[in-house]
């Protein structure tokens, strides 16, 4: 009987302890969808000037599956999981891209995992711990997993901008002070192995140990006016850690550094119609070549600027077709001589970098314009409207104009070149402009939605983008893409 007694004691002493679990919720969705697109690269030629060989051209399918759980395990304490696998049709075990097997790679990834600490220490604060998504106001700065035309996972290395995998390991404190709520997040933007593990200034070698971190808060203030008028203050910063260079001519690289301060105001001064600004400001230390010689660097001061409008307007007409219109404007301030080095071709304006870094925008996505573009020295005026011809059906277009602020100039070494980004994520070299010209090109995009149940919807995006002088003739082919999917919720 003692042996039993004790048999016991021990099987009790090492079975594991689980949380007590109040509620379990499980969702996710299945995403489908095929691609075409032709000439996103604007007519550049593999090769020369760099283009990487494909991109000419894509048609392929691919499916995006999610699956979260949620679990309350008491009244302030929840957990929440998410699993996501992306992969192109049939593409396991395929050839790489670009060096990576990014794209053929059909294995789950966790793209959520957060623990959720409600009144922690402190009734109004709530503590988030963990991989989680950070999104604040329209995502002009602080997007869903920005910015919007490069990605992590297996998307990466195919089609960027679909990709899904778009949280970050970091920690989120929320102070809820009704109409007032203050969120002051961290995360990590960016490590490398050397870097976790230390090793990177090892015998004076540089291992580039790289990393990137991203700090900052956003206040939300609900004014308690007739037009339901929201302000909100954010400022945001990240640090880029740097290598460390055993060159004899060496100067220790300085660390980059942004800080982003800003205001976004949403008002509806009449019935149907929402009014939005926003505007921001970069400020830090951007790193330069000093001679083009890649051992020395030195920081110039930042100095950009960005802003934003936005209108929408439910016409008080025809209500069964549910009319909308909207039109915005975006601006991101360029730099002449952005490209140039302090010692090399020294002009009086070089030590200030006034081109506007798109830290993690989500602003433009699903454009081509966005997709082949970084967000910097750019004017976007859009108007576009919305209607739903049949139940269950919406049709909207958008027409979107784009100048550059400062004229793009010719040559990889020249104060303000053009780069291309490309689906796959990679970007090619300069490509040839003019060097006088501001007028970007025009895109007109089409959407069609509908909405086959309440949780299988299908959808159809078309766009055109049209280059305007500013590309040279052998830059200047039109660019177009279709995408058409099939999405169930659950």
């Amino acid at each position: 009987m003692k042996k039993l007694l004790v048999a016991g004691l021990m099987v009790v002493l090492a079975s594991p302890a689980f949380a007590a679990i109040q509620n379990v919720k499980v969702s996710g969705d299945i995403t489908t969808s095929y691609i075409y697109d032709n000439s996103l690269d604007i007519g550049a030629q593999a090769g020369s000037p760099g283009l990487p060989a494909g991109q000419k051209r894509q048609s392929l399918f691919l499916t995006q599956t999610r699956l979260r759980v949620d679990a309350d395990l008491s009244d302030n304490v929840s957990t929440t999981v998410g699993l996501i696998n992306e992969r192109a049709w049939n593409a396991e075990g395929g050839e790489s891209v670009t060096g990576t097997n990014q794209g053929y790679d059909t294995n789950v990834q966790l793209y959520l995992a957060s623990l959720t600490l409600r009144e922690f220490l402190y009734s109004p604060l709530t503590l988030q711990i963990g991989r989680q998504v950070f999104n604040y106001g329209n995502g002009f700065i602080m997007g869903d997993g920005g910015p919007v035309n490069s990605g992590s996972g297996n998307l990466a290395g195919i089609f960027a901008d679909l990709n899904e995998r778009t949280a970050y390991d970091g920690v989120t404190a929320t102070l809820d002070y009704k109409p007032l709520t203050i969120s002051m997040i961290y995360f990590k933007n960016g490590q490398t192995t050397s870097s976790i593990l230390g090793t990177g200034h090892i015998n004076g070698a540089n291992s580039n140990g790289q990393s990137s971190d991203v700090y900052g808060y956003n206040a939300n203030y609900q004014l308690s006016d007739a037009f339901n008028t929201v302000i909100e203050q954010y400022t945001f910063a990240r640090v880029n850690g740097s290598g460390f260079s055993s060159s004899i001519s060496q100067t220790v690289d300085k660390e980059s550094t942004l800080f982003v301060p800003g205001l976004r105001v949403s008002t509806n001064p009449v019935k149907g119609l929402n009014v939005q600004g926003e505007i921001a400001w970069e400020l830090g230390q951007n790193q330069v070549l000093t001679n083009g010689n890649s051992s020395q660097q030195e920081g110039e001061r930042r100095d950009a600027m960005a802003g934003q409008f936005l209108a929408s307007y439910a016409l008080p007409v025809l209500d069964k077709y549910k009319p909308t219109v909207n039109a915005s404007f975006t601006y991101a301030s360029g730099d002449k001589n952005g490209n140039q080095n302090y010692n090399a071709n020294h002009v009086s304006s070089s030590k200030t970098y006034s081109a506007w870094d798109q830290f993690n925008t989500i602003e433009g996505a699903g454009t081509i314009y966005r997709e082949i573009f970084n967000m910097s020295d750019e004017e976007i005026a859009s108007v576009g409207a919305s209607f739903s011809p049949l139940e269950d059906v919406t049709a909207g277009f958008t027409w979107s104009g784009i100048w550059a602020p400062v004229a793009y100039t010719n040559g990889a070494g020249s104060g303000n070149p053009l780069t291309l980004v490309q689906p796959d994520g990679t970007t090619t070299a300069v490509i040839t402009t003019n060097g006088r010209g501001t007028w970007v090109g025009n895109e007109t995009d089409v959407n069609l939605t509908y909405n086959y149940t309440e949780d299988v919807t299908f959808g159809l995006s078309m766009g055109w983008f049209v280059p305007g002088d500013v590309f040279a003739n052998n830059n200047h082919d039109l660019a177009s893409q279709a995408i058409a999917n099939v999405g169930v919720k659950f």
